[in-house]
This record gives structure tokens, sequence and C-alpha cells, in this order.
């Protein structure tokens, strides 16, 4: 009986030291997304030149390995090279010529070929070496949001007691996203959620970011409601100071009953990576 009564107990310790390791529900705190894949974004893993040493005429290959760790797929536009001098550039050869999204422990990758031709002596002129840089731009259409929802609940303003703060921040290594709400939010009222978008990484962008939020109908989007005071959530915002967008709007739902809403927030905008290399043009005179 003692052997049994003190395996019963030694139970209930397992059973209550696990319980001690559960995590918090995700509307309580702040929740930071672990970096999206890897947090590099659609990334340069190789960016050369077959000689970089060139003389007269010497015609040479600049090869470029791109590898994709978006859980999207991403349109990739024009990629070439700029920046070349007195350097000639044949038209690119890439493959495959788009890049899909990465899966599991899958990255797709893309790579790129260049032939450079260097210019004759008589272009050179009469220096025994010139230094010359080789760029690339890489422009694609991008796209951030939050796999693990923001969870926010909704209840009738009489059994509100106390409210806390929820946010949430996440990242692709291109941008980040900081989303905060105070909750529970009352029932029939509407209540502010801030956003702060801002770039990361070593890219730049190149127009508008662009928002898309869900489910709609918990927030009060641009067009759904007419007046100057209303919190519409915009469509669309420019980067301003360090590519950084700031802004609140209003969220709110005419459930009858108490009730849980899982928020995400999608941003979309156009970055463009600019790699380069350093070659060296020597003349044989």
């Amino acid at each position: 009986m003692e052997n049994k009564q003190l395996l019963i107990l030694i139970s209930m310790v397992v059973v209550v030291s696990g319980c001690s390791q559960l995590p918090m529900s995700g509307n309580q705190g702040t929740t930071s997304e672990p970096e999206q894949v890897t947090g590099k974004g659609l990334e340069v893993t190789d960016f050369r030149v077959s000689d970089k040493t060139l003389s007269p005429g010497q015609t040479v290959n600049v090869e470029m390995t791109l590898r994709n760790y978006h859980r999207n797929n991403i349109d990739i536009g024009n990629i070439s090279l700029y920046n070349l001098g007195l350097l000639d550039s044949s038209s690119k050869s890439c493959t495959p010529n788009e890049i899909g999204q990465a899966k599991a422990d899958i990255y797709p990758v893309m790579e790129c070929t260049w032939e450079v031709t260097a210019p004759s002596e008589d272009q050179i002129g009469g220096f025994r070496q010139r230094k010359s840089t080789i760029s690339a731009s890489i422009p694609y259409d991008s796209v951030i949001e939050n796999y693990e929802p923001l969870t926010v609940k909704f209840k009738p303003l009489g059994e509100i007691n106390r409210t806390s703060k929820q946010a949430m921040s996440f990242s692709n290594g291109e941008v980040g996203v900081n989303m905060e709400v105070e909750t529970p939010v009352p029932i029939g009222q509407n209540k502010s959620i801030s956003f702060k978008v801002d770039k990361r990484g070593s890219g730049s962008l190149d127009g508008n970011y662009s928002f898309d939020y869900s489910p709609s109908s918990v927030f009060v989007l641009e067009d759904d409601v007419d007046g100057e005071n209303d919190f519409e959530c915009p469509s669309r915002g420019a980067p301003l100071i360090r590519d950084s967008f700031e802004f609140s709007c209003y969220i709110g739902t005419e459930s009858p009953q108490e009730v849980e809403r899982n928020l995400f927030f999608t941003v979309r905008y156009k970055y463009v990576k600019a790699p380069s290399i350093d070659v060296t043009l020597v003349n044989n005179q």
C-alpha cells in the first residue's frame, strides 16, 4: 500500500511539473515569431567572376546564385549588371527563370551568368592597371505576413475588469513588423491597433508598402466608412525616415457574445538588392 501511494505521489509530481512547462496562450504578453525560415529573405549566396584580373579583350564569366528562404513565391524582375565602366556585358542567362517558395528544408535556387569582355588596349589608355566594380541590380516583389496569429478577445464592456497589451513582432530579414493592441476589446466599440513596418537588411525599397488585413470584418478598412475622423486601416503607406511607416487604425466586432479573433497582417513591397565585386584591368603594354 505504501509503495502504491508513493507511485501515485510521484505521478502527480510529474504531471504538475509537465504543466508548468506549457507555453502561455497566444493572447497574453508579447509574442515574437522566429525569423521566417532563416531570416534571409532572398539571399545572394554567390556573386563571382571567373578571373578578377582582366587583360585587354579578355572575356570572363560573371556568375550569381540566388536562394529563396521566403515562404512565398517571389516574382523577380530583370536582373542586370551596371556600373561596368569600360567593360562590356552580354545578355544574361538565368536558370530557372523564376524562383519558388521555400518548403521545409528545401530552398529553391536560381543561377545567372553573364559574359563580360574587357576593353581593347586602345580603349584602356595609358595606364598599367585600373580597378573597376561590377554591380548587379536584383529587383523583386516580396511579401511578409505573420504565420502565428495575433489573438484578440472581444467581450461585453460590463465583463471587462482589466485590459493588457497584446503585441507581436516578426521579420523576414528584409522587412520587420510590430503589431500592438489592448485586449479585451469591448463588443460594439472600436479600439486602436498600432503597426510599425520598417526595412531590414542591406537592400533598398522601391515604392510603397501595401497592406492586407484578415479577417477583414474585424478591421475598419479604407472606404468602409466615411468621414475624416474615422480611424481607417490604410491599404498602402509610403516609407518615411529610415524606410519606416507607422500607423494606427480601428478594430471591432458586433458579435452578440464573447469571441476571439486571430488577426493576420500582410505587407507587400518591392525590394532591390545590389551586390558588387571588384576586378582589375591590366594594360599589357
